[in-house]
């Protein structure tokens, strides 16, 4: 059933998640007034892409991999848990991803950037984590 799975597709999604994180942690290196506002902005993006990437991923292995029905990303990264391509802290960390990236997108307004900047100050070891596993799992 592994062969349904795009490997081309895993790639370039896992590829986009990491050269965003790489920005990310560029960006962030520096104290909260030193960042302009356009690297904020920045900061905010790469989240986006990063969770889309994950979304994506997630609903193409639960799909492809597992033959499962979906009815939500979320609903996808629950399948991955259970099927033990994410930890139960995996699982919450991508949640929470995706949730921000839900508040980025349609309820900016209500966003502190200083708050998410000091929030993504983290290594993305959880992203990274689901990434080798996936990789080793499609390979």
């Amino acid at each position: 059933m592994a062969a349904s799975i795009n490997r081309a597709y895993v790639k370039k999604l896992a590829s986009d998640i990491e050269g965003s994180i790489e920005a990310i942690l560029r960006y962030t290196s520096r104290p909260y007034e030193g960042v302009s506002e356009a690297e904020r902005y920045a900061v905010g993006y790469n989240i986006i892409v990063i969770a889309e990437a994950i979304a994506a991923l997630a609903i193409h292995t639960a799909r492809r991999l597992y033959g499962e029905e979906l009815e939500s990303t979320l609903h996808a990264l629950s399948i991955l848990r259970r099927r033990g391509l994410l930890t139960e802290l995996e699982y919450e960390d991508l949640a929470r991803l995706i949730r921000l990236q839900n508040l980025l997108v349609h309820r900016y307004w209500t966003i502190d950037d200083e708050r998410i900047y000091a929030s993504v100050k983290s290594d993305f070891e959880s992203v990274k984590n689901f990434l080798k596993r996936l990789r080793e799992r499609v390979e």
